[in-house]
């Protein structure tokens, strides 16, 4: 049963809100308030028949996350306004179909956290996962299916779930490929990261009456943003201490999973390539060595160029963009991500 957002906020469904919105969102109070909305929405969609189902995606929703990609989605839909309520429910879709890919990503990789919490498969097992993964995107496209009468919506959701799957496809084709490129990686990560952001804009843009070339603007938009925020994620894993080392790092590379600092600084050094060809037997310290290695070659000072010409990119087709409090915020959200730390 689909409930509006007034309906939410006074039912009892409502005991409690899933989880706090991330702090990033303070200074943003309106986006704040629609982003807590999403989440009454995407807490209403998890009725499982299964209770283990249920429980589990309720605790991957309450271990939290920045929720870029819907707020991405509420902000661009702010520019030429559509109906409000179809838009927040645009959003919890948007949300809940990154999950979804997560969960999914996480029994692949066998990975036993996510967000600072037990992963949903480490946790509940494999199966619970699978059925818990299977279970959004079902929710994802009855969301749309119910919030938009435009195929086109519904026809470019589901391109751009193709476009996630073959990121995924591809990245398991690279699996343990010391001689992967650059080209190689960038087709894997346009799929696995910035096809979702693609989405968002253009599900934001698709709900009110956005002319064509603003849609052309905000898709070029979110695909630059996706690809520098996917190359910086990367980089941060190179600049970790060595204490804090091997969550992400050594964890993708036992997977096999290469990023832009490795795949540049692997190139013809005979001494990383002898430490990859041992695939998952890689041990702790030889990890640490690898990445010292990585450093020393100045390859991490190349992706963080890369990345660069992704957010002049992103920051140039967001300057084409009406003026507006929209817009500000736009501006203001995009250089605190493209210019993260952490």
């Amino acid at each position: 049963m689909l409930y509006n957002i007034v309906d939410l906020r006074n039912s009892k469904l409502m005991k409690q809100s899933l989880t706090q919105i991330h702090a990033m969102w303070e200074k943003f109070p309106t986006v704040q308030q629609e982003l807590q909305d999403v989440l009454f929405i995407i807490q209403n969609s998890l009725q499982a028949n299964d209770k283990e189902v249920e429980q589990a995606l309720l605790d991957m929703f309450r271990a939290g996350g920045k929720m870029l990609r819907p707020a991405f989605a509420i902000i661009i839909g702010q520019f030429y306004p559509g109906n409000t309520s179809n838009l927040k429910h645009i959003a919890a879709a948007v949300e809940m179909l990154h999950t979804a890919t997560l969960i999914h990503d996480d029994i692949i990789d066998d990975s036993p956290e996510r967000r600072h919490a037990p992963s949903i498969q480490s946790k509940f097992g494999k199966d619970i996962a699978a059925y818990a993964g299977d279970y959004l995107f079902a929710a994802t496209f009855k969301t749309l299916a119910y919030h938009t009468d435009d195929m086109t919506l519904v026809r470019q959701a589901t391109k751009l779930l193709e476009d996630i799957l073959t990121g995924e496809l591809t990245q398991r084709t690279n699996h343990y490929d010391r001689h992967m490129t650059l080209a190689d990686y960038k087709e894997q990560i346009a799929g696995k990261t910035a096809a979702l952001f693609v989405l968002s804009a253009q599900l934001g843009a698709a709900n009110g009456d956005a002319p064509d070339e603003f849609v052309d603007l905000v898709t070029e938009f979110a695909f630059n943003v996706g690809m520098a925020f996917q190359i910086l994620d990367d980089i941060l894993d190179y600049q970790s201490t060595k204490t804090d080392l091997g969550k992400p790092t050594l964890q993708d590379v036992r997977e096999g999973v290469y990023s832009a600092p490795l795949i540049i600084a692997m190139q013809d050094k005979a001494e990383i390539q002898n430490l990859l060809a041992k695939k998952d037997r890689i041990s702790n310290d030889e990890s640490i060595q690898l990445r010292d290695l990585v450093i020393a070659s100045g390859a991490v000072d190349e992706a963080t160029s890369l990345a660069s010409e992704y957010t002049e990119k992103a920051l140039d087709y967001l300057a084409q963009l009406p003026d507006g409090e929209a817009k500000d915020t736009l501006i203001t959200i995009s250089e605190a991500l493209l210019e993260r730390a952490n």
